[in-house]
């Protein structure tokens, strides 16, 4: 629509009303026509001129189309200046602030109840949306309570979001409940109830209403698979994907959802040959590669050790996010090539992107593993200074971790009493893991009290306590921690690492012998050495 010159153009208004049937305004099909902020702003301006705000249902219909492009302070100003908004109004309204607001949806729905006006099922569904945001469970049931007392059919959108209220506040029998009221042909409610067992690590309860109701939608599968991802079962959100490809896309299609949480799979488990088998995948359905799934393929590749593929597809992305950098920045780090990330950072903010704090996390873990302490401490400075960011715990780690690593336990222990709140675990431990290097047993032993307090049976802390010990030469102390961690039966966590031969991924873990090839590997070994 926008002419190309700068200020777009409207259409003719009278060739417009000519075009426009009986019962649609001709204001209405303007704002429909419109593709950005700039254009329904320059509508906006008209109306006030004309005097057309004032006629139904045009300031009902801006406010919608401000809601759209995500202008909720223009959308609640011309709400504000509405004498008696209607229902189409609250609606929008409702929606727009359900996700910058939850809880003034709630108070704007408590006005239109005062105001005399009659909920339909869009408002409740959007009303449901915002108590399922604040788990505002309380809230949620009074809500069922009028729903019933509307008589709103079983099978509708207000039934699908009543699920996945009760299911993300964990009450799986209410959610059940309202299961039960609806058809077994209601794929939308059953889909809800797959992924709300999902989120409450259900998962068996979830496949076994997944097999049970055939084929599905693409919902259905996309649930499933971002459900597995989502409780570290990679290898089984792999087979479910290539299980769903198998229907050659005549029944059944992947969405970005599972082609997202697919590429996350093959990530966690280091799987390029998989992770590239769903890139040729994308390519030959022609699926459009966004900013969300481009983002998915940057880090998939960087996580799977191929880091230039990796940064060739981000070159290649038209548009990029915050989130996009970071990934890109986070796998650099990751792979030791502090420079580059230091060069996307200076890219990224000389473009207008504005960092935020995970882009520092990045940066911060990239001046740890490469040791550049200086230049650590100008990036945690024009953090908080020129951007205004307050540092979290993830950033003091990486602080502690960086001058831990340099040898400079001095500054680290004056940072840690410098915070502004009380230190957690992840601050303790990296100064503990620093000290455990340094043999800087009188830090250690502080880190480790303040660790015991916060996680006293966490088997992890007192194996690395252990080890300073024993590196410092203190063996009772070492073999005392030993022996609590064994007559406590603490768990403690072994190492693993994952191996992909043939487009089969491998698991090993530290003293587990069991793989069904072990012998050829130590025979293997044996022959080697």
């Amino acid at each position: 629509m926008a002419a190309p010159h700068t200020t777009p153009s409207l259409p003719n208004s009278q060739l417009l009303l000519k075009r426009t049937p009986p019962r649609m305004p001709a204001t209405v099909v303007l704002l429909q026509m419109c593709h950005n902020f700039q254009e329904v702003r320059q509508i906006h301006a008209q109306f006030i001129v004309s005097g057309l705000l004032s006629r139904p249902p045009n300031a009902g219909r801006l406010l919608d189309s401000y809601v759209s492009m995500s202008q909720i302070y223009y959308a609640l100003m011309v709400f504000d200046r509405m004498p008696s908004p209607d229902e189409f109004a609250y609606n929008a309204m409702i929606r727009g602030l359900m996700g910058y607001s939850p809880y003034d949806s709630l108070l704007l729905y408590n006005k239109l109840l005062l105001g005399g006006l009659t909920p339909d099922t869009y408002t409740y569904t959007f009303v449901l949306k915002a108590c399922s945001r604040l788990e505002a469970i309380k809230e949620g049931k009074q809500l069922h309570c009028q729903v019933i007392k509307a008589g709103v059919a079983p099978d509708s959108h207000v039934h699908t979001t009543l699920i996945n209220m009760y299911a993300k506040s964990g009450n799986l029998d209410s959610a059940e409940g309202v299961l039960a009221e609806c058809s077994q042909e209601n794929v939308l409610a059953i889909n809800s109830m797959i992924s709300g067992y999902m989120n409450q690590g259900h998962v068996e309860k979830a496949r076994a209403m997944f097999e049970k109701m055939g084929v599905g939608d693409a919902a259905t599968w996309s649930g499933m698979i971002t459900g597995y991802t989502k409780n570290g079962m990679h290898a089984e959100a792999l087979a479910l994907f290539q299980e769903m490809t198998m229907f050659s896309g005549s029944v059944v299609s992947a969405n970005e959802s599972a082609l997202v949480s697919s590429l996350s799979a093959a990530a966690s488990l280091g799987a390029l040959d998989q992770g590239r088998w769903i890139h040729e995948y994308i390519c030959r359905v022609g699926a459009k590669i966004g900013v969300t799934l481009g983002t998915a393929l940057v880090d998939m590749y960087a996580k799977c050790g191929s880091i230039d593929c990796s940064y060739e597809l981000f070159r290649k992305m038209q548009e990029r996010d915050v989130v996009t950098w970071g990934v890109m920045m986070t796998g650099f780090a990751m792979h030791g090539e502090a420079r580059k990330c230091f060069q996307l950072f200076d890219e990224m903010v000389a473009g207008g992107t504005r960092p935020n704090e995970v882009i520092f996390v990045a940066v911060l873990s990239a001046c740890s593993h490469a040791g550049y302490v200086e230049l650590g401490h100008r990036y945690f400075n024009q953090m908080v200074h020129d951007f205004g960011i307050r540092p979290s715990v993830e950033h003091y780690g990486c602080m502690v971790d960086l001058l831990g690593r340099a040898s400079r336990l001095a500054e680290a222990e004056e940072l840690i009493r410098s915070m502004p709140e009380d230190p957690t675990p992840i601050i303790w431990g990296a100064l503990l893991s620093a000290c455990r290097i340094h043999k800087d047993l009188r830090r250690g032993r502080w880190a480790f009290r303040n660790l015991m307090q916060l996680e006293p049976f966490h088997g992890d802390r007192y194996m690395l306590a252990g080890q300073m010990f024993s590196n410092a030469g203190e063996k009772e102390e070492a073999d005392n921690i030993t022996r609590f961690i064994k007559e406590n039966e603490l768990e403690t966590t072994r190492g693993t690492s994952f191996i992909e031969i043939d487009g089969v991924v491998h698991e090993f873990v530290v003293g587990n012998t069991d793989h069904h090839r072990a012998k050829e590997i130590y025979s293997m070994w044996d022959g080697i050495n």
